[in-house]
């Protein structure tokens, strides 16, 4: 083997630890007290996004430092990330919360097929998949936020997309009534 792919394999099981770590360490903790505290109502992301990536960028920083403050710089952008990552932990409650939903919504759906379910478990895996980089990302200093309102965006879309299911579930489920009380009554008809 030579030098480079012994290198190169080094790096990779380097990122699978530290992937392991983010997956197994303080997130689950966090996303726990999140969902077992009175904080539930403050994690309806969309409205905190825009304040979320105002505080990510480095205008305040830049101006901080300028006017001869490095250390307050510093605290307030440590005090940020914080912030960045609860954001994160409330914003995977709520996918968390809408999958739940999507998983109640095609149970009671008569056309699920598998390809729905093999789609829910590729947007499962393609958010854990960003989640967890994101994480990585925000936890070693850097500020994407782009990533974050593609994050936010992908709920959102789960979000639409259920609401929409259960519209069409409800109208269904009217039809039906409406057909069952059209027909003489439904199963208690005498004919």
């Amino acid at each position: 083997m030579n030098y480079s792919a012994a290198v190169f394999v080094s790096i990779a099981v380097l990122l699978l630890l530290a992937m392991a770590w983010l997956a197994f360490s303080g997130t689950r903790r966090r996303v726990d007290l999140v969902r077992n505290g009175c904080r539930e109502q403050e994690c309806l992301h969309i409205s905190h996004l825009r304040q979320i990536k105002q505080a990510l960028t480095d205008s305040d920083f830049m101006y901080l430092k300028d006017q001869g403050y490095p250390a307050l710089a510093k605290r307030i952008r440590k005090e940020r990330r914080r912030i960045a990552l609860s954001y994160l932990a409330c914003l995977r409650v709520e996918f968390e919360k809408v999958l739940h939903l999507a998983r109640m919504v095609a149970a009671t759906s008569p056309n699920v097929a598998v390809a729905q379910e093999v789609h829910g478990l590729r947007v499962n895996l393609e958010f854990s998949y960003r989640y967890y980089w994101l994480y990585f990302r925000l936890a070693s200093g850097l500020a994407p936020l782009e990533a974050i309102g593609n994050l936010s965006d992908m709920v959102s879309a789960l979000t639409i997309r259920i609401e929409t299911a259960m519209s069409e579930l409800g109208e269904r489920a009217v039809l039906g009534a409406e057909l069952s009380s059209h027909d003489g009554g439904g199963l208690n008809a005498r004919g």
